[in-house]
């Protein structure tokens, strides 16, 4: 029988304000949570992905009654704490582009009041939200584009000034208004970008794997400077040559962007495809040795083995209970798991909702308050340690921070506690761990006063 049960007080401490103000403290992952507005998380959830396949934004307004209820309530009722929404996408409507030149010139008229919508609906109902800009499907020929749409997308992807053009027009005005929202998990720049490498990507058209990578960190390194949210991006697949790209010091280099790293890494994983070599449900997250907490960005929605739709061996190879999928993500070191997806069409191979909200409630019963974001504890020294087959501690091992070894002088330091609360430029004398950023770059690292 399902125990979990929608709070109206737990909803009222959320819906105080119709748009909260933004967060000033800094989130930041340690171990196997996500310090989200000061609040260790386990995230728990589902990818939505979408409403409207790439309108969800631009100059249509959204209706947010209709969003709620069809999605975030559902992820609330079931024990979830976490959606994922796909935003521009294939920009088909937005951001605005120069046809010609793939340059883009600004924004739809209700992207940023879309947004706002869904986040603060989300902060009523206790979800975070992970803000997907980009998929593979800019260069994928689908959803009607024309081959102009996509020889502009084309140009966009690979010429840089077309970049600086999305950061300063759209990207910006975006992180400005609501860039900091209390609801926002992070700001994710690829969903599958893999998939329109040249190296072995699916495509229709394709690009060379380096113009991913300076997207990505022009990208992150806006969101470091302009909020105090993390960024990430999803990945297609768990092998080493795929999360290895991935690193801060390759990352930093291909913007260039002092700022261009990602605070997590989002992995994607489909058993059809991926025997147990390759599977996050098979290995413990320290397995495969990164320098980032990650999290189970995409996985299917149901149960998956003989009888469910997989006809690949690999997919029984590595059978399992879609319960059995989020408990065993939560107990080896990951700091999340979101299956694929509310809105799905093959729900007979990949499931949705239904198939879902049991693992959500089972999960949210062993662990509220890892889960719940009204019963989590302030991030403390100690809550934010990690667990079986996590890859990191919260007080030895940093690794989401900037390198130890960044100098930073007195007068650019700002020092916080674990909660994110600023506690000015003086280093605390009182023993702990705390959060020193520096405030001209934004880099952030840990520190031991003992």
């Amino acid at each position: 029988m399902k125990q979990f049960f929608l709070s109206l007080a737990v909803l009222s401490a959320f819906a105080f304000a119709q748009s909260p103000p933004a967060q000033t403290t800094q989130d930041y992952a340690s171990g196997n949570r996500l310090i989200i507005n000061g609040k260790p998380l386990f995230i728990s959830g589902m990818n939505i992905a979408w409403h409207n396949f790439a309108r969800d934004v631009g100059d249509a307004a959204i209706n947010g009654t209709t969003f709620t209820n069809n999605y975030l309530k559902p992820i609330k009722e079931a024990g979830g704490n976490a959606v994922r929404w796909w935003l521009h996408t294939d920009a088909q409507v937005d951001p605005k582009m120069n046809m010609s030149t793939g340059a883009v010139t600004g924004i739809g008229t209700n992207t940023i009041n879309n947004m706002r919508t869904v986040l603060d609906s989300a902060y009523k109902y206790g979800i975070v939200v992970s803000m997907c800009l980009f998929s593979f499907d800019l260069l994928q020929n689908d959803n009607n584009k024309s081959q102009d749409e996509m020889d502009r997308n084309y140009k966009f992807l690979t010429v840089p000034e077309n970049l600086d053009s999305y950061i300063t027009n759209a990207l910006r005005p975006i992180l400005e208004a609501i860039g900091s929202h209390p609801a926002i998990m992070a700001w994710e720049v690829f969903n599958e970008p893999e998939g329109m490498s040249t190296e072995h990507g699916w495509a229709t058209q394709k690009i060379a794997h380096s113009n991913i990578m300076r997207f990505t960190s022009k990208i992150a390194g806006e969101v470091h400077r302009k909020t105090t949210k993390m960024a990430t991006t999803g990945i297609h697949e768990y092998s080493s040559g795929e999360l290895s790209r991935y690193t801060e010091a390759k990352l930093k280099a291909a913007g260039p962007d002092d700022d261009g790293y990602l605070d997590f890494y989002m992995v994607h994983h489909y058993p059809e495809y991926w025997g147990a070599s390759g599977s996050p449900f098979k290995h413990p997250a320290s397995y495969w040795g990164m320098d980032r907490p990650i999290l189970i960005g995409e996985f299917p929605a149901r149960s998956w083995g003989n009888g469910t739709g997989y006809t690949a061996g690999k997919a029984n190879e590595t059978a399992m209970t879609i319960t059995a999928a989020f408990e065993y993500a939560y107990d080896n070191g990951y700091c999340g798991a979101m299956s694929w997806s509310m809105t799905e069409g093959n729900s007979a191979k990949f499931g949705n909702l239904s198939t879902t909200a049991p693992a959500l409630t089972n999960l949210y019963n062993k662990h509220r308050n890892d889960i719940d974001i009204s019963l989590a504890s302030p991030a403390s020294s100690s809550s934010t340690g990690s667990s079986s087959g996590s890859s990191s501690s919260s007080e030895g091992n940093t690794p989401i921070l900037a390198s130890d070894q960044m100098l930073i002088a007195s007068s650019q330091k700002t020092y916080y506690n674990l909660k994110g609360e600023p506690l000015g430029a003086q280093k605390p004398t009182k023993p702990g761990v705390y959060i020193v950023k520096n405030t001209k770059t934004r880099q952030t690292k840990k520190e031991v006063v003992k």
